[in-house]
């Protein structure tokens, strides 16, 4: 098959199509229905389930009986479930046997102008025999009468509308009965009436057509091929006649019973892999993996022909568009368990959904979530007849995120595992199922709007071959597009860039890379809700970027990383990280840390003096418009400037609207006032906020708003703000020694 071949539900036409065997016991069951003595009819069983192959075992049986001598046997295929109308199912049923006829009288060699008028009158008379007998159910009390063979001869259907229109006079219903019987045995035609999908019907129409078979079964030369599933039909039969069994039922009526032989698994595998090859390609260090998903996934999936096909035609749908930009094992086993496993594969999208969210920031998993999760996965794979135990290992090969080695006692942790990133960040180099930047396109066709391939990484270095500008904005460009998660396609390339191999990032041009990426930062930073401990996302990942090539060219970092504090343009990043290494240097504060520095002595050293002469150069006046004035405010005190800055703030802090403007500053809408801050920037802090406190009692809702928060912060009430005051006094004055922001 070509690519653009899709199956669908249609069964095979030849022998050339027979991929099982069908073909031979096809001769077989065509012989047993054209040798039965001609003297009875016959009714015989082709049971199945469904996909197994039944319709296409039936179309190598009617093109074996169409290959027999046309002018003794005739093949009707009855389709009584494409007939809205089940009071319709004898009318049509008597249509397609005189055609038959009239097929078969032409075979005979007596096709001259009269027989082929008279073959018009049978299907004629047919039609008015049927709009005389009226609707199916009011002949099914009349046992044995209803016979589609009667509408075999012109005077045998003039003879049986006489009887159905009699009222007490003429031959008895027994006598019409006997004489069709001789009627059909005189025609030494065998006619095999073929009705797929018997299944398939209402249980009502079910019930009509089984009394409509039964009541023909033992005429001369008529036999019934019926195609079932047996389980289904005989709920069926129960739902629509009443009875308590329907097999013992069917057994009345079906006189011969075969059932299509069920494919091997190998044989199934076999043919899907073969029809794999002719449309899709498979990487070769993945041909292996990909061997396995249909041995191990495909084994259990593949139950029957239909389910090969029915994967098969989805893999032709999704091929085309996904071509090249997904892990062909991935989207197999994808595709094999939407079809056999419906319920685990739902699960596995919403799954994924969350996971992306998760690894990007900006949610968070809490127990209660992951038990809830767990529990569904349980439900799901319960569902579908599977179990963690028999699947957990094909689950950690293809869904991020899956610990199997820490189940608990009530198997929580089984998921949302985020253990090992560097994996995460090879399955988007990958292009796996795994990675939140490809899990999307294997489920909508459509990359996420934060999805990112290989492609962008070499746009960020062919950018930094054109200069930092470039680099920045590329990065403020890809920054627009954000995924469902909330994330945004920068933060997804920084979070894969982290685990950059060290002898590439040697190869790339580091020095523009980080001046750029600085130069970006607080641009990258707006309008973004995930923050870790109170930091922008994305520079929590730049940090982690700068991490790896400080660890892959120490030289060529250093010297980068000084040029970017000295004319980076992101005053916020730069200050997060000039403040960060101001603790971890033991410069301030008591939280030194000598393996967790960006930066040497020396490097910060340098960076102090220049971000300092930077925020001296500001001023007060141009920090304070930023966003981020207090981080920068803190980090300008506690890099050596406290007295200056103190100097600077008492000059403005006569002026009410500023001062009140200033102290707002140094706390946000998920922090309080502390007293630390004021020590920080005040050199007598009781003193302000006593003004503070005056000028909220006299009405400034903004200085009141200011004392609440102070007085948060100090577990107070406001009738115990002069007990504050006067132990504050006589405490020794401690500047702030926390991270300083306002939102932390």
């Amino acid at each position: 098959m070509s690519e653009s071949t899709f199956n669908g539900d249609r069964p095979i036409q030849s022998q050339s199509e027979d991929l099982f065997g069908f073909a031979a016991l096809a001769d077989r069951i065509a012989a047993s229905l054209t040798s039965q003595a001609a003297n009875k009819g016959f009714v015989f069983g082709l049971e199945g389930k469904w996909g197994s192959g039944k319709s296409s075992l039936l179309a190598l049986i009617l093109a074996r009986l169409r290959e027999m001598d046309r002018a003794k046997v005739a093949a009707v295929e009855f389709r009584p479930w494409l007939i809205g109308d089940r009071d319709q199912l004898l009318t049509a049923l008597f249509e397609d046997l005189a055609k038959a006829i009239a097929e078969v009288q032409a075979a005979r060699g007596d096709a001259s102008g009269q027989t082929k008028r008279a073959a018009g009158d049978v299907v004629e008379q047919v039609r008015s025999f049927a709009r005389h007998l009226g609707p199916v159910g009011k002949l099914a009390g009349l046992a044995g009468v209803l016979v589609p063979g009667a509408s075999l001869a012109g005077d045998i259907i003039e003879k049986i509308a006489a009887a159905a229109s009699e009222q007490t006079e003429g031959p008895t219903l027994v006598a019409q009965k006997e004489k069709l019987a001789s009627a059909l045995l005189d025609l030494d035609c065998r006619i095999v009436v073929a009705i797929d999908d018997v299944d398939r019907l209402e249980p009502a129409e079910v019930a009509e057509l089984l009394r409509l078979v039964r009541s023909v079964a033992d005429f001369p030369n008529v036999s019934y091929l019926l195609c079932y599933d047996g389980l289904t039909l005989a709920h069926a039969i129960e739902a629509g006649t009443g009875v308590s069994s329907g097999n013992a039922y069917l057994e009345n009526i079906v006189q011969t019973e075969v059932a299509v032989p069920r494919p091997e698994s190998f044989a199934l595998r076999r043919w899907f892999t073969k029809e794999l090859e002719t449309f899709m390609t498979c990487d070769q260090t993945r041909v292996s993996e990909l061997q396995q998903v249909i041995d191990e996934t495909g084994g259990r999936v593949f139950k029957n022909p239909r389910a090969v096909i029915r994967v098969l035609d989805s893999l032709r749908v999704f091929w085309p568009s996904v071509a090249d930009r997904v892990d062909t094992p991935d989207l197999v086993w994808l595709r094999l368990i939407a079809i056999g496993s419906p319920n685990f594969y739902r699960w596995v999208e919403g799954y994924l959904v969350e996971y992306a969210a998760l690894s990007s920031g900006r949610i968070r998993i809490s127990d209660e979530d992951q038990a809830a999760q767990t529990q569904a996965l349980d439900a799901a794979l319960e569902k579908d007849g599977l179990t963690w135990g028999a699947l957990q290992y094909e689950l950690d090969r293809h869904l991020p995120g899956i610990d199997l080695y820490n189940l608990g006692a009530e198997k929580d942790s089984r998921i949302f595992s985020q253990g090992d990133r560097r994996a995460l960040a090879q399955a988007g180099k990958d292009k796996r199922l795994a990675s939140p930047s490809h899990a999307r396109i294997y489920f909508t066709l459509v990359a996420p709007a934060d999805g990112i391939s290989e492609l962008d990484t070499v746009r960020l270095v062919e950018a930094a071959a054109k200069g930092r500008d470039a680099v920045a904005a590329f990065l403020v460009e890809i920054d627009r597009h954000r995924g469902d998660a909330g994330a945004s396609k920068a933060e997804r390339l920084f979070d894969q860039l982290r685990f950059t191999p060290h002898e590439t990032l040697t190869t790339w041009p580091v020095e523009v890379l980080i001046e750029g990426m600085v130069d970006a930062a607080d641009e990258l930073a707006k309008d973004k809700g995930g923050r870790e401990w109170g930091r922008p996302q994305i520079w929590f990942l730049m940090e982690k970027l700068l991490r790896q090539i400080q660890a892959a060219t120490l030289a060529r970092y250093e010297a980068a990383l000084a040029s970017a504090f000295e004319t980076g343009a992101s005053m916020g990043f730069l200050t997060e990280i000039f403040r960060q290494e101001t603790f971890g240097h033991g410069y301030y504060g008591d939280r030194a840390n000598p393996h967790d520095r960006l930066t040497t002595a020396e490097g910060y050293e340098v960076a102090r003096i220049v971000m300092l002469n930077r925020y001296s150069e500001l001023g007060l006046d141009g920090i304070e418009p930023s966003p981020y004035a207090s981080l920068m405010l803190y980090a300008w005190s506690q890099g050596g400037a406290r007295d200056d800055v103190m100097q600077k703030i008492a000059a403005r802090a006569s002026n009410e609207v500023w001062l009140l403007r200033f102290l707002q500053s140094l706390y946000g809408p998920r922090s309080t006032l502390s007293r630390g801050a004021m020590e920080t920037f005040f050199a007598s802090p009781a003193d302000v906020v006593r003004k503070v406190h005056s000028l909220a009692r006299d009405g400034n809702q903004q200085a009141g708003d200011i004392i609440r928060s102070f007085l948060a912060n100090n577990n107070a009430d406001e009738d115990e703000l002069e007990a504050v005051f006067t132990d504050w006094e006589k405490s020794p004055v401690e500047p702030d020694n926390d991270d300083g922001d306002p939102e932390g």
